[in-house]
């Protein structure tokens, strides 16, 4: 009930101090050299919300030439110059500035066509210092009932930039809102403009979508009105494959999309989850390369690839974090460092099982203490570790290269099962030992 109260209570007069002050100091600059300057979009919804606002824009009549004359002695960044937007950086924060658009690229004097040419009408909302929140869509209306909807014609909307039937899905997600028929009906319809839009963009919408409170219905959404396929169409081949030991009944594309709010909201994580099943279900001669192609072609760093790929390369089914030696032995595979992601991955799929719940906390309470226990041990488990190394096998006389490798990895394994044999003096004597 408390909660309920909590997200009625809607900021309805957003005063002076609800603004940041470099956006405040912005609008008040131009308004006083003459010109039109608002606070505008996502940031006015969230104050109204009640969220803590992150992005503050300012749209303005000024050119961007007339702007950056206006904040001369500030740097001004003119990236976005050719498209009306400039970024004004006070005290090392930055603000954009735009020129009022009547489409994405006519300039325009009057602020009801800027406002007209916005996505969806919570964010067709401006404020200006005396005369407080400017609503020309109902925009105010649509917070209150949790609506996003298309300003005016949502179609027309899509078409001016088809980036925004993923962005409506993202902020269904985000804001907990549901998207309006009207709005719904024009994505399903227009789909196929998404080919326009540069797969960074995409990308960027989709890890907001996937780290969102509710990626599951995201996921949902892009499935059942078209995009998942421009996106990865290997998951979309997920929705007519059935498996044993789901919790419950449902195609894989189900079982994967109720596992992925399941981490915490990493990006590694959640995109781990994602691409599992995919590796699960693709071909053994594409197996190993899948999810890297995946990731490349939706462009993402190397880093985050090179850390997702690690991740779904084991099977989770059969980790088993019971025994320290097979921890032991996962962290020499993987990484130290990668071992708590790991878990966390396992323990989704723990989890989701169909397993009692006593049986499932029983399970997760003594792999979590094998971990806390290893992590404060750092046992050796890679070559590095090993209190014995390459220049102390050739001082016995052992050829580099192969032969070296194999006695390495050898003392490793002996290592792996009892950590304290990793001693010099052992190690060599063993070796001595074996005579080879």
């Amino acid at each position: 009930m408390e909660k309920e109260k909590k997200e009625n209570r809607l900021n309805l007069k957003i005063e002076l101090k609800d603004i940041d002050p470099g956006a405040l100091f912005i609008t008040k600059r131009l308004n006083d050299s003459g010109y039109e300057a608002l606070v505008v979009g996502g940031c006015i919804r969230n104050l109204i919300m009640g969220v803590e606002a992150h992005d503050w824009d300012i749209t303005t009549n000024a050119t961007p030439d007339e702007i950056s004359r206006v904040f001369k002695e500030f740097k001004v960044i003119s990236v976005g110059k050719k498209f009306g937007t400039v970024t004004v950086v006070i005290n090392h924060v930055n603000y954009e500035a735009s020129t009022f658009k009547k489409n994405k690229s006519a300039i325009t004097s009057n602020l009801l066509e800027d406002l007209r040419c916005r996505d969806f009408t919570v964010n067709a909302l401006a404020w200006r210092e005396g005369k407080g929140v400017i609503d020309y869509f109902n925009g105010l209306e649509d917070i209150k009932q949790k609506i996003i909807r298309g300003v005016e014609d949502p179609v027309e909307r899509i078409k001016e930039d088809p980036l925004r039937m993923l962005r409506a899905i993202r902020l269904a997600c985000e804001l907990d809102y549901k998207i309006d028929k009207a709005t719904l009906q024009a994505i399903e319809k227009n789909v196929l403009l998404i080919k326009k839009v540069s797969i960074e963009r995409i990308r960027d919408e989709f890890t907001k979508t996937l780290l969102s409170s509710d990626p599951q219905r995201g996921f949902k959404l892009l499935y059942r009105l078209g995009l998942l396929i421009f996106i990865i169409p290997e998951l979309q081949k997920c929705a007519e494959i059935y498996k044993e030991n789901f919790c419950e009944s449902g195609d894989f594309l189900e079982h994967t999309l109720d596992m992925v709010a399941s981490p915490l909201p990493d990006l590694n994580l959640r995109l781990s989850v994602l691409l599992y099943n995919i590796r699960v279900i693709t071909h053994l001669d594409e197996k190993k390369d899948i999810v890297v192609k995946i990731l490349q072609r939706i462009r993402f760093k190397n880093a985050v690839i090179k850390k997702v790929n690690a991740l779904t390369e084991e099977n989770w089914q059969v980790l088993n974090f019971s025994e320290k030696i097979n921890i032991r032995q996962l962290a020499s595979r993987i990484g130290m460092e990668n071992l708590e992601d790991v878990w966390e991955l396992k323990k989704t799929l723990i989890k989701g099982s169909r397993r009692s719940e006593r049986s499932k906390s029983v399970e997760i309470k003594r792999a979590e203490n094998n971990i806390r226990e290893i992590l404060q041990e750092r046992p050796p488990v890679s070559f590095k570790d090993l209190s014995v190394n390459g220049k102390d096998l050739i001082e016995l006389g052992y050829n580099e290269g192969k032969e070296i490798k194999e006695i390495l990895n050898r003392l490793l394994n002996l290592v792996l099962e009892k950590p304290v044999l990793n001693q010099k003096e052992k190690l060599l004597e063993m070796i001595s030992a074996t005579g080879n």
